[in-house]
């Protein structure tokens, strides 16, 4: 099964607990995979920070058993041969999907699923990513076209150095946010570095209800 260098090593984890042999694939500035894949294979793609839906899309088109990652896109459209996700990331409690194509799709959840609508979080996490991207786009060195239609888990702010990148969760924690750098080290020589090294996964559920953000934060 072919897996993203760039990504949460629980699944690598699980994959070698299942006795699946990974095979390791680069992605490029815009997250997309850099090589081109055996067409019976079967590919694991992130929904990189819920962004990446026009990624999937294309990537759905031409492999038909890409397994799509969207636990940071908890609203998308299940596609591909199979999908999952999970709720506890967008504040909706201990609930999680795996949908699988030409099936019917399941659920695994707990008891303690918020009362909030589905719709007025998602109204909420749009609206705010926007306020974000218009505050940052200046300095943002991501070259992402992004949908109206994506469901983002977080602001994901790409800045030109570790100094400043440093810099800005510092500020952001010093206002009360918790702020993850995703995901392990890699080696500087591989293109992921620099996401691991200089990207601020900016969130949005807290920022919510964090009065002491600044909208207009330069």
């Amino acid at each position: 099964m072919y897996l993203p260098y760039y990504l949460c090593d629980v699944i690598r984890h699980t994959l070698f607990e299942e006795k699946c042999k990974p095979v390791f694939y680069h992605i490029n500035d815009n997250f997309m995979p850099e090589i081109d894949f055996p067409e019976n294979s079967y590919i694991i793609y992130p929904n990189y920070f819920g962004i990446c839906g026009e990624n999937v899309k294309k990537l759905v088109g031409h492999y038909k058993k890409l397994i799509v990652d969207n636990a940071h896109a908890f609203f998308d459209t299940p596609s591909g041969f199979a999908c999952f996700n999970s709720g506890a990331k967008f504040n909706m409690g201990d609930i999680a999907f795996l949908w699988i194509k030409n099936r019917n799709s399941f659920s695994v959840k707990s008891d303690d699923n918020p009362s909030n609508t589905y719709h007025t979080y998602i109204k909420k996490c749009r609206n705010r990513f926007w306020e974000l991207h218009k505050t940052y786009s200046g300095i943002n060195c991501l070259n992402i076209k992004y949908s109206k239609e994506m469901t983002p888990f977080c602001y994901p702010l790409l800045v030109k150095d570790i100094d400043e990148a440093d810099k800005i969760v510092k500020e952001l924690q010093d206002k009360g946010l918790t702020v993850y750098r995703y995901w392990n080290l890699l080696p500087e020589s591989y293109n992921e570095y620099k996401f691991y090294s200089r990207l601020v996964p900016i969130p949005i559920a807290e920022i919510l209800d964090n009065k002491n953000y600044p909208l207009n934060a330069q």
